[in-house]
């Protein structure tokens, strides 16, 4: 798979992951299983002390995931998704000393270990206006391009396993993206930037509804002693997205833009009726 070398594609845990996205006969619990099975191989093996062990391990699944996941479109994430959400239920326990492993001070699999460092070492994208223009010049050139679409599989990919968490602050929590997107789209972005407006629609289209529960308990991200100000959900910001996406509406003609316009504020609308 593009992307990939051929050391990593030889991991186990990259062959894993691999069967669930392409064989449709593979469930992501079945994968789950089949990735457990990889890491107890992998110590009987031996070679390296344990912790070595499970932090390649735990490192090499979650960037295959994420690798994989900037090449998929949203509509075809369902099973990574699910199988995020599994594996994040999964606990492990070492039978020798009763606790559970870590990688990264982190607990294998319920605190999902490298996944939220990698995807927030991956965490940014200069919106060039220029890029939709080029496109719109050269009938050749497809929209979005390459690196817009991987950055809006990325963000579809969080969105959809916030959505899928079960409260504010759970492990699949990513909330803090979404905030990002929206305030660099709509606070710090002047004039509006088609590329970062479809970034922020995702967001609204796959978790609206994480998004005004944010805004509504004016979630407050950081720690009490960072310099201020802190980063900041509140009703205030919500409804000037709003009228953002409402004014970005008749910046932008490009169908595909507009029909995510159009999704994300039925997805506002929603939220606020409480459907």
């Amino acid at each position: 798979m593009e992307g990939f070398g051929e050391v990593f594609l030889a991991r186990p845990e990259y062959q894993v992951i691999s069967e669930l996205v392409q064989n449709p006969g593979v469930s992501p619990a079945e994968a789950v299983q089949n990735l457990l099975r990889v890491r107890e191989a992998l110590h009987q093996e031996g070679g390296e002390p344990p912790t070595e062990i499970d932090g390649t391990h735990t490192w090499i699944a979650m960037v295959t995931i994420v690798r994989i996941v900037n090449l998929t479109p949203a509509a075809q994430q369902h099973k990574l998704i699910e199988f995020i959400a599994h594996l994040q239920r999964t606990k492990i326990v070492d039978p020798d000393t009763g606790q559970e492993p870590t990688s990264e001070g982190m607990k294998l699999w319920t605190e999902l270990p490298y996944l939220g460092v990698y995807l927030r070492d991956m965490y940014s994208f200069t919106y060039d206006p220029k890029d939709a223009q080029q496109v719109d010049e050269d009938p050749r050139m497809e929209y979005p391009p390459r690196e817009l679409q991987e950055w809006e599989n990325r963000n579809a990919f969080m969105a959809q396993l916030t959505a899928k968490a079960d409260h504010l602050g759970h492990a699949i929590d990513a909330s803090i993206y979404a905030l990002w997107a929206c305030r660099e789209t709509f606070e710090e972005c002047d004039p509006l930037v088609e590329e970062a407006v479809r970034i922020s629609c995702i967001w609204y289209i796959y978790a609206g509804q994480r998004m005004w529960e944010n805004c509504q308990v004016q979630r407050t991200f950081g720690d009490a002693d960072d310099l201020p100000p802190r980063p900041r959900f509140t009703m205030e910001k919500w409804h000037l997205w709003k009228s953002g996406l409402k004014a970005a509406r008749l910046h932008f003609s490009r169908v595909s833009t507009q029909e995510m316009i159009q999704k994300a504020l039925a997805e506002i609308e929603k939220a606020e009726r409480g459907e």
